[in-house]
């Protein structure tokens, strides 16, 4: 049985490449070995709409480029697309497109389409998927259940608490939803290494509490919502927990993150036991937020805040060579602008379909090269996926896979140009020993750099990345 994220991420490429075929959820199914039913709940569950209005949806993108671009007739594409007859193709479109294929062909009316899905490494965690964080608005409701007080990180007594539950909850009256598990957990106050936890479901009314069981009402919250897809019908397991803990403390820590997650207060996840089909579990974890305020938001003073080491792929950087006259610290700010203005950077993107999956991979790249103590080469460009065509008047530079030695610098735009040399000497005070000639480059992340905070500044990358 494939883990989550290979089963789905194998589903999207499927659907891709059949595209021209009579694909459906019945012949991915069978390719998997899966249920109809089963593959259209993971689907579901991961995409937040059924695969097979993904497909078809998908197929109606695909024939637009054949309507524009081609003489074929009507009748031609719908056999094409696997639709059985002319007008059930043209029926789809309308819904789809809101106009009928003819009028496409006859008004070339710009249309919204349906990009690919696709997963991403973030998404891979453990022998699961994980998806999150979504801000969503969660009404005021009420549970009864079995409190009880566990050690940090005890995999089994939290088991252990879920199973005696589930044996005490029949005699609960009005439930919502029997087979949908509630957990509430908070940490303990007189203890921070042991969390109060409460097995619960939902009932309509708090009137008839059994006797030996507990109630709570959880109030309207804005909340963080991250999902989980495991495998089997177990619950979430240490390693799976680790890995989206880790995925949520991230979460809390980027200053980019308007919503603020309040650790303290009480939290719910949601365990949905009819849901597992003998195959993968579904597991939601729930905790309020509320928007940052300028409290929340501590004012850095300016220089280094960060270093880091991060792996990279082999890439092509395409781009522009400037003569070592034209190089200056104002120079660089000004051509940025400038490419900016005139949409240089659109010209590159438009040369591959293909993304790049690591941090900053869609930056803005000042390239340079160090000879003698000086900057010797300067480009601006970007990096893109190894053999990307080149568009004319652009150059090419082709790079190993690396590891990037980074530091972040904050500040005034003007003032965080210059900060080659303060981020060597930092770097190599961290016993990471760069050498005095090679590559290495100014990283201008989008958020981090083009949108200033509250304060003015903003963050600039220089990436140390030798051949």
């Amino acid at each position: 049985m494939l883990k989550p994220f290979n089963l789905l991420d194998d589903v999207l490429n499927e659907i891709e490449k059949r595209i021209f075929e009579n694909i459906n959820e019945n012949t991915l199914a069978a390719k998997y070995s899966l249920s109809a039913g089963y593959l259209r709940r993971i689907f579901m569950f991961a995409f937040n709409q059924p695969i097979g209005t993904y497909i078809r949806s998908r197929k109606l993108a695909a024939s637009v480029e054949d309507l524009l671009h081609t003489d074929l007739n009507i009748l031609d594409i719908a056999m094409e697309y696997g639709f059985g007859y002319e007008q059930s193709y043209i029926r789809a479109f309308k819904r789809e497109f809101g106009i009928k294929p003819g009028e496409l062909r006859r008004t070339g009316q710009i249309l919204e389409i349906t990009p690919p899905l696709h997963l991403f490494a973030s998404n891979d965690l453990a022998d699961g998927l994980f998806f999150g964080p979504e801000i969503v608005m969660i009404p005021r409701f009420h549970v009864v259940g079995k409190k009880s007080r566990i050690p940090c990180r005890d995999v089994a007594s939290s088991a252990n608490s879920i199973k005696q539950f589930t044996m005490e909850k029949t005699r609960i009256p009005n439930m919502i939803k029997p087979n949908v598990l509630i957990n509430i957990s908070t940490e303990a106050e007189e203890d921070a290494d042991y969390w109060n936890y409460m097995p619960s479901v939902q009932v309509k009314n708090l009137i008839d509490v059994p006797e030996g069981l507990d109630s709570f009402t959880f109030p309207t919250s804005l909340c963080a919502r991250f999902c989980f897809i495991g495998q089997s019908n177990k619950h979430l397991d240490m390693a799976a927990a680790d890995g989206m803990f880790k995925a949520i403390n991230d979460f809390m820590d980027d200053d980019g993150q308007k919503y603020f997650l309040e650790r303290k207060r009480i939290n719910i996840d949601r365990f949905d036991l009819g849901a597992t089909d003998g195959f993968f579990s579904y597991w939601e974890w729930f905790a309020p937020v509320r928007l940052k305020t300028k409290d929340d938001i501590p004012e850095h003073s300016q220089g280094i805040i960060k270093t880091y080491k991060q792996e990279i792929p082999a890439l092509r950087f395409i781009g522009k060579k400037y003569t070592e006259t034209e190089f200056s610290e104002k120079s660089v700010l000004n051509s940025l602008d400038d490419w900016c203005f005139k949409k240089m950077f659109d010209a590159i993107l438009e040369t591959s379909h293909e993304g790049l999956d690591f941090g900053g991979a869609n930056s803005y790249i000042g390239l340079m090269k160090n000879a003698d103590g000086k900057v010797s080469e300067y480009w601006i460009g970007m990096f893109m996926p190894q053999g990307t065509a080149v568009p004319q008047v652009y150059e090419m530079i082709d790079f190993p896979s690396s590891t990037l030695a980074v530091c972040g610098v904050y500040g005034k735009r003007d003032a965080i140009i210059n900060y080659d040399s303060e981020c060597r000497k930092k770097l190599t005070e961290e016993g990471i020993q760069l050498k005095n000639e090679g590559w290495f480059f100014q990283r201008f992340n989008w958020r981090d750099f083009f949108k200033e905070d509250k304060f003015g500044k903003r963050v600039l990358e220089y990436c140390y990345y030798f051949l």
